[in-house]
């Protein structure tokens, strides 16, 4: 059985002028076609014509497919039951044509004529107030509804199979194979094709036809033995100082993100996750700190862990499964020595949906020297070979080298003092010496390092979040910290008895608290203090100091309380 790339699980291919020159492809095009079906590829044929017509032509055409999109996207057909996604071009419009003599022929949903009536359609389209459109398919025209399209008829085929388009790959020839191209991962065109569609594909085949494709279904690159081309699929990261946008490819790469403790690390692995998320790649995200769970905010994310437990990997494997979005597991209330085991299963389980459905594309892991620390039992779980994988850890050193993973790009965080002197040891120690010698940076600032025969190295300031990230989010607000760290409120008389061991506990007693209890701790400081010194926020702790700095015996509590719960509740719990 041949072997394929996890990157593609399946490949959608037009059929006139790509996969074949005649109403049939050739006997070795289709044994190509069954060979990466039998690898467990989905094939699924994407086409202008009418079905019944090309069953006719074709006879057995369902036995060679997985889904068939006809009627350029009108049509979906599965299991040889076909179905119209919507009602027909108005009826309307065939009296006319035939007054003046235009030959046209209909489908369950399209209209199609010669293309040099395109002028004449389109005035009675415009006479009846339809809002269709007028498709090209080299010589021939086609009047679809409004928003039907060959790119909206694989989308619902990939979705009724469990697959995202990032983990299929497109082969056309003609202009209405543009949309099919810019709707799936990887875009290939064949020798044959229209000037505009090979300037728009990643890959232009050296054959025609359905020779073309036959190669490239058996060739290397579907196997994974050779990249693919940098597509357009890349993810923003920051601006260079000349304004210059930076970015990184989104797919089939692996990342390391380093720097020293509170310089950014997850506030930049959330910013990848955020434009990863906006492209709609899956990601998986192991989140140890709490750092990322408001990311479950955004559409199509779901954070499990916390308070309502670890669901099993299998449950994360169906979530995935039956969604094709995102997970963020956050681990915070999860025993520390449990991590490594649970990640381990996790990873196996998901590997596993990986060769099933290419889910998820991304594994994105915080703290990833936690889990996979040497000797930890998760360092078998991330194989050699395995893309789509972004550790962030103050200490790649830390990490077990016996997962085998090869990393494309370095993402280093820089400090107040720029580059600390650990991690410009840790960059040596990747084999980038020939980037020395590094570029200074200042705080804000990180440098992404293109690995391999030619390293690069570029500066850039951080971008945007749209989620606001606050470190250890997850973590201070609800989970429990350790008992000396626990924040224990007094009165003049001393302690009063309530302990808050977190931001809702906090929050809580605050509200409730007599008014005494809180003039003794804003006339000390106490609020600020330990804000700034147990959950280092020191923008939270910056708005409380300036809260504590107005009290005075003549000025009301009442208001200077509502102000600092207000503060806790915008910054953490909105």
């Amino acid at each position: 059985m041949p072997r394929v790339a996890q990157s593609y699980h399946a490949i959608a291919i037009d059929y006139d002028g790509t996969l074949t020159e005649e109403d049939q492809p050739r006997l070795d095009v289709l044994a190509a076609l069954a060979e990466v079906r039998a690898a467990g590829v989905k094939v699924i044929l994407v086409t202008g014509r009418v079905f019944s017509e090309l069953a006719q032509v074709f006879p057995g055409v369902d036995d060679c497919f997985d889904f068939i999109v006809a009627e350029n996207g009108a049509v979906l057909r599965f299991a040889g039951v076909s179905r119209a996604v919507t009602a027909p071009v108005p009826f309307e419009l065939d009296e006319p044509l035939v007054s003046q003599g235009i030959a046209f022929k209909r489908g369950q949903v399209l209209l199609a004529c010669d293309g040099e009536h395109e002028v004449a359609v389109l005035k009675e389209l415009r006479r009846i107030g339809s809002d269709c459109q007028l498709i090209r398919n080299r010589e021939a025209l086609m009047v679809l509804p409004a928003g039907v399209s060959k790119a909206s008829g694989v989308s619902q085929a990939l979705r009724e199979l469990g697959l995202s388009y990032h983990s299929a790959v497109a082969i056309g020839d003609a202009e209405n194979d543009l949309a099919l191209l810019d709707r799936c991962e990887l875009r290939v065109a064949v020798a044959n094709a229209m000037p505009s569609l090979r300037r728009h594909a990643d890959i232009v085949l050296r054959a025609s036809n359905g020779a073309g494709v036959m190669k490239f279904l058996r060739g290397p690159m579907l196997r994974g033995e050779s990249p693919p081309p940098p597509g357009r699929w890349r993810i923003p990261l920051g601006s260079s100082s000349n304004g210059e946008l930076v970015t990184l490819p989104a797919s089939n790469v692996n990342v390391l993100v380093i720097g020293a403790t509170g310089v950014g690390k997850s506030y930049m692995a959330g910013l990848l996750a955020e434009r990863l998320l906006e492209l709609e790649y899956s990601l998986c995200i192991i989140d140890p700190e709490g750092d990322h769970a408001p990311l479950g905010r955004l559409h199509d994310v779901s954070t499990v862990g916390g308070r309502g437990g670890l669901p099993s990997p299998r449950e994360i494997r169906a979530l995935l499964q039956n969604h094709l979005g995102s997970v963020v597991i956050d681990l915070t209330l999860a025993a520390l020595h449990e991590h490594a085991g649970y990640l381990s299963e996790l990873f196996g389980e998901l590997r596993e949906e990986r060769k099933r459905s290419g889910l998820p594309h991304w594994f994105i892991v915080d703290e990833a020297h936690v889990p996979f620390g040497a000797h930890s039992v998760a360092c078998e779980s991330l194989r050699d070979g395995e893309k789509g994988v972004c550790l962030v850890t103050y200490d790649p050193l830390r990490l077990c080298g016996s997962t085998g993973l090869e990393f494309d790009y370095v993402i280093a965080l820089a400090g107040e003092g720029g580059l600390a002197a650990s991690t410009r040891s840790e960059i040596e120690s990747l084999g980038t010496d020939l980037l020395e010698p590094l570029p200074r940076l200042r705080k804000a600032q990180a440098l992404l390092l293109r690995l391999g025969e030619a390293p690069e190295a570029q500066v850039f300031e951080l971008g945007p979040r749209w989620v606001r990230h606050v470190r250890h989010w997850h973590k201070y607000a609800e989970a429990h910290l350790p008992w000396e760290k626990a924040f224990r409120f007094r009165g003049p008389s001393g302690l009063t008895g309530a302990v808050a061991d977190n931001l809702l506990e906090f929050r809580r007693e605050l509200i409730r608290c007599d008014p005494l209890v809180v003039a003794h701790h804003l006339g000390h400081g106490d609020f600020a203090r330990w804000i700034h010194g147990v959950l280092q926020d020191e923008a939270l702790a910056s708005m409380v100091r300036g809260i504590e700095e107005r009290w005075d015996l003549d000025r009301p509590i009442e208001g200077l309380r509502r102000e600092i719960i207000e503060a806790i509740e915008n910054r953490y719990l909105a």
